[in-house]
C-alpha cells in the first residue's frame, strides 16, 4: 500500500519518540496481540489498539504519574496504566462505557469470580411465559433475537443478578453478558452497525456455548490483569464523566492519553444498541427515547448542535463549504465541542505535561478531511504545541461493507503528542497528508 510518495514501514512495535521520527508512517505487525489482559473482554467500535497508550505511557509517564483518558471508550488506556502501577481516571458520558471500563479495570478475587460463574450456570433457566422487551419503546424485539435465544438471555441475566450481591462482581458478569449479545443475535457480524441482513441471514450460535466460551476467556483475562496490576484498584471511573466539563481541580494530571470520537464516522451507542437495550435498567435508560438522547449528546454525533461557523484556519484546512449540508453541520458541531474540550484539558493538565491523542481522518466524497491538522491548530489556541506525530495504518477493520464514499472508513490513525506550554513545536503544515489509495472493500479485514 502506498500514500503517493510515502510508504508505511512495517514494525514489530512502536519505537520511543526519540527514535521514531516525527511524520513517520508505520504499519504494526499483525503478530501483535490486542486482546491481552482484559482488553478482549468486550468489543467496542473504533477502539484504539493497546500498543498506542502503551507507547505513550512508556514514553511520557513516570512513577507516581496520574493519567487521564477524557474519552475513555472501553478503557484501553486505563487497563494499560493499571498494568504499570499507575493511577488513572476514565471519563465517558456513556454509561455502557463506564460499566465496561469498571469491569476491565477492577481487580477481583479470581477464585470468587469463578465460583460465581458456576453459581450462575446452576441457577440459569430459560425464561418462561410472556417475553417483554428489556427497554420501553422497542416493540419489535423479535427482529433481533429468535424466541429461544431471547428466553435464554432473559434467564441468563436473571441468574447473573441473583448470583451477584457485590456491585463489582455484578458489573463484571453483566459486562460478560453484554459481550455475547451481538454474537447470539440476528444482527450481521460483518458490520459494526446493528444490522439484520435480508440477503445474508445469520444463524446465531447457541447462547449457552457462547456464554461458556466468553466466561473462560473473561476469567483468564481477569487473572492475567490481576497478576500484572495487583489487587488494588488503580482506575477511577466517575459517574459524571464528561470530557467537556472535567470535575477535577486545576493541574491534576501528569499525562493524558485518549482517542477522541472520529468526526461523523462512528455512532458509538447505535453500534452497541442491543447491549444498551438489554442493560437499560442498569444503565439508567428508561426508554428508547433516553437511548436516542444519549446518541445525540456525544461529541461527533450525527445529530449535532447548531453552530454558526468554523474558525477561519479550520475552514481552510477542511474545505467544509464543499461538504454536503448535513455533514457540514456535523463538522461545525465537532470542532465547537473539541474547542471546549481543549480548554478543559489546558486547565486540568500540569504545565509541561503531554496530551497524546489518536485521531483518524474520515473519508468523504471530496477526499479525506485533514482532521488531525485542524485539531492541532485548535489545541494551539489553548497553549498546546505539537511535539511529536506519527501515523500508523489500521490493519484490522471490522466494518466490512463498502461505503461508496459516504464516509466512515478510517485508514490511518495519527498519534499526536501535544505539550502544554510548548511554543516552538512542529508546525501543522509539516504534518503529512496521509491517505491510502485503496478500495475500501479491499482494506476491510
Amino acid at each position: 500500500m502506498s500514500t503517493g510518495t510515502a510508504q508505511f514501514e512495517q514494525v514489530a512495535s512502536f519505537e520511543p519518540p526519540t527514535v521514531l521520527t516525527s511524520n513517520s508512517l508505520v504499519s504494526l505487525s499483525l503478530s501483535n496481540r490486542t486482546n491481552t489482559l482484559t482488553h478482549g473482554l468486550h468489543r467496542f467500535p473504533a477502539k484504539f489498539i493497546p500498543q498506542v497508550p502503551r507507547w505513550a505511557l512508556d514514553a511520557y509517564s513516570s512513577e507516581g504519574s496520574i493519567v487521564l483518558d477524557p474519552f475513555a471508550g472501553s478503557g484501553t488506556t486505563n487497563v494499560e496504566a493499571s498494568a504499570r502501577g499507575l493511577r488513572s481516571v476514565a471519563l465517558d458520558i456513556n454509561p455502557l462505557s463506564r460499566l465496561i471500563i469498571s469491569a476491565k479495570t477492577t481487580p477481583l478475587d479470581c477464585e470468587e469470580a469463578e465460583a460465581i460463574s458456576k453459581r450462575i450456570r446452576i441457577l440459569w433457566r430459560p425464561k418462561v411465559g410472556f417475553l417483554e422487551s428489556p427497554i420501553a419503546g422497542v416493540a419489535n424485539f423479535e427482529h433481533w433475537f429468535i424466541e429461544g435465544s431471547w428466553r435464554e438471555l432473559a434467564g441468563l441475566k436473571d441468574a447473573v443478578l441473583k448470583s451477584t450481591n457485590d456491585d463489582e462482581y455484578r458489573t463484571f458478569f453483566l459486562a460478560v453478558f453484554s459481550s455475547i449479545l451481538r454474537a447470539v443475535s440476528n444482527a450481521d457480524d460483518q458490520s459494526q452497525k446493528t444490522y439484520v441482513s435480508g440477503t445474508r441471514p445469520k444463524i446465531a450460535p447457541p447462547v449457552a456455548a457462547t456464554w461458556d466460551n466468553a466466561i473462560v476467556k473473561a476469567l483468564a483475562g481477569l487473572s492475567s490483569f490481576v497478576q500484572t496490576s495487583g489487587s488494588l484498584p488503580l482506575s477511577t471511573v466517575p459517574a459524571d464523566g464528561n470530557a467537556l466539563v472535567i470535575n477535577w481541580a486545576d493541574e491534576s494530571f501528569d499525562l493524558a492519553v485518549t482517542s477522541p470520537p472520529y468526526l461523523d464516522s462512528v455512532d458509538y451507542p447505535y453500534n452497541l444498541m442491543l447491549e444498551h437495550f438489554w442493560l437499560a435498567e442498569e444503565l439508567g435508560l428508561a426508554s428508547r427515547r433516553d437511548f436516542n438522547n444519549l446518541r445525540h449528546g456525544q461529541v461527533g454525533a450525527k445529530s449535532p448542535i447548531s453552530v454558526a461557523e468554523l474558525p477561519p484556519f479550520i475552514a481552510q484546512l477542511l474545505d467544509s463549504d464543499e461538504l454536503p449540508e448535513y455533514r457540514r453541520e456535523a463538522v461545525l458541531s465537532y470542532f465547537h465541542l473539541m474547542n471546549e474540550h481543549f480548554a478543559e484539558m489546558k486547565r486540568v493538565l500540569r504545565n509541561g505535561s503531554r496530551y497524546v491523542f489518536v485521531i483518524g481522518n474520515s473519508s468523504t466524497k471530496i477526499g479525506p478531511l485533514a482532521v488531525h491538522k485542524a485539531l492541532v491548530k485548535l489545541a494551539e489556541l489553548h497553549g498546546f504545541g505539537l511535539e511529536h506525530a506519527f501515523g500508523y495504518r489500521l490493519r484490522r477493520h471490522y466494518m466490512k461493507f463498502p461505503r461508496a464514499g459516504r464516509g466512515g472508513i478510517i485508514l490511518v490513525d495519527w498519534v499526536l503528542t501535544l505539550r502544554k506550554g510548548l511554543t516552538n513545536g512542529m508546525d501543522v503544515q509539516d504534518l503529512v497528508d496521509s491517505h491510502i489509495d485503496a478500495d475500501p472493500a479491499g482494506v476491510a479485514h
